[in-house]
């Protein structure tokens, strides 16, 4: 894997910043005034259910989906107000998974990840990743073996290990990772939670990731957000979570709960 030195001095105290974010689509309200704010170097697990938000708070941090009201910040810049070009110079900087992959289908795994490294290394203190090191990338997720195939060869869970080499091949000061471990079989889950845990360990890089499953969540993060219809309704370590009072806090803990005592014999 490339080496992950500290590619930009300089950067402001915080790599994201929402205050008061609003989004709706039509009747269904996806943000409701959402302040959220991620400093550099942390580790933050969005988790909640199916259509309550998580990914659309991922697109609104980087500018993909503007808000209606309120302000979103990347890098200290307003996303509504900066200029096309400077949004483009501070997306160099993030690095992104998304659910479905969003891989190019004309090209092959390694020409994908090579791309999304020679388009973030422009303009900034990192070369590019050449074909050793994006092999050794490829092998820490899985894939080595698929380096030559195409997006349409892989099977969903593979897609979705390509897409997090290709957020990672490019050194960002931000990771923003939407439900990596969906449909991975539990082995393969804990490696690619482990590798997310070495890349925050190497590099002050700010490190999101949103699930729907509490127990990938906590292994990737103390720093805990329940999110549900864009709202925050808990924020803290497992344990706080697991010891809130609140109805609807508690009613989706319990879930986490049930998985436990399962797991330890104990009744469901």
């Amino acid at each position: 894997m490339p080496s992950l030195e500290k590619t930009r001095p300089g950067l402001p105290s915080l790599a994201v910043e929402l205050r008061k974010a609003s989004l709706s689509f039509g009747p269904r309200v996806i943000l409701d005034s959402l302040d959220l704010q991620v400093p550099h170097g942390a580790r933050i697990s969005l988790v909640g259910e199916n259509s309550s938000g998580k990914s659309t708070i991922l697109k609104v941090m980087v500018g993909l989906v503007p808000p209606e009201s309120g302000q979103a910040f990347l890098f200290g810049s307003e996303t509504l107000r900066s200029p096309r070009k400077e949004l483009d110079r501070l997306r160099r900087l993030v690095g992104m998974q998304f659910q479905a992959g969003a891989m190019f289908d004309s090209m092959t795994v390694r020409e994908n990840i090579a791309l999304a490294s020679r388009e973030c290394s422009r303009g900034r203190r990192i070369g590019k990743a050449g074909k050793k090191e994006i092999m050794e990338l490829l092998e820490q997720v899985g894939l080595g073996h698929a380096a030559r195939l195409r997006p349409s060869e892989l099977s969903g869970g593979m897609r979705k290990r390509a897409a997090l080499a290709r957020a990672l091949i490019a050194q960002p000061e931000l990771a923003l990772f939407d439900e990596p471990t969906a449909g991975l079989d539990p082995i393969t889950a804990s490696r690619i939670i482990n590798l997310l845990g070495q890349l925050s360990a190497r590099h002050r890089a700010a490190m999101i990731l949103a699930t729907s499953d509490v127990d990938v969540a906590s292994s990737f993060s103390d720093d805990l957000i329940l999110v549900r219809r864009g709202k925050i309704m808990a924020r803290g370590s497992l344990a706080d979570l697991l010891a809130s009072t609140d109805p609807y806090v508690a009613k989706y803990m319990s879930r986490h709960r049930l998985v436990g005592q399962a797991l330890d014999g104990g009744e469901a």
